[in-house]
């Protein structure tokens, strides 16, 4: 007799923002190791390097993203994205500390599209 409580909507936010906010601050940390990598890699091309390592890491990312949030996965993927690529590092290192614009801004553009492409590629696969 597992009863479990439901959730008011207001409640089920704060608990996903809440995780939201951890998982963003994650992102954060391998976007900025993914960055270091792709500086190593190609020194003379980094942001290219950089931007197609953090495509295959956003289709990864936006698959854990629609596993384990069923409610609201884009707007998951909006948030961690804004969060992990602007707000923690301003934060933590002031303005200094954020990416270059164009890097900044085709990450940010790729989570979400990446979680909405996977996550029509699940419900297509279910339904298989």
């Amino acid at each position: 007799m597992s009863a479990t409580p439901q959730l008011s909507t207001a409640q089920r936010l704060i608990k996903h923002s809440l995780l939201w906010l951890v998982f963003a601050y994650c992102y954060q940390n391998a976007i900025s190791v993914l960055v270091a990598m792709a500086l190593d890699a190609q020194p003379d091309h980094a942001q290219l390097t950089a931007f197609i390592y953090a495509v295959g890491f956003n289709l990864l990312t936006a698959h854990l993203i629609t596993k384990y949030d069923k409610y609201w996965p884009l707007i998951a993927a909006a948030f961690m994205a804004i969060v992990g690529l602007v707000v923690i590092p301003v934060l933590l290192f002031g303005a200094s500390g954020l990416l270059s614009l164009p890097l900044v801004a085709g990450i940010l553009c790729t989570l979400p599209l990446c979680t909405y492409i996977v996550g029509l590629i699940k419900v297509k696969h279910s339904e298989n």
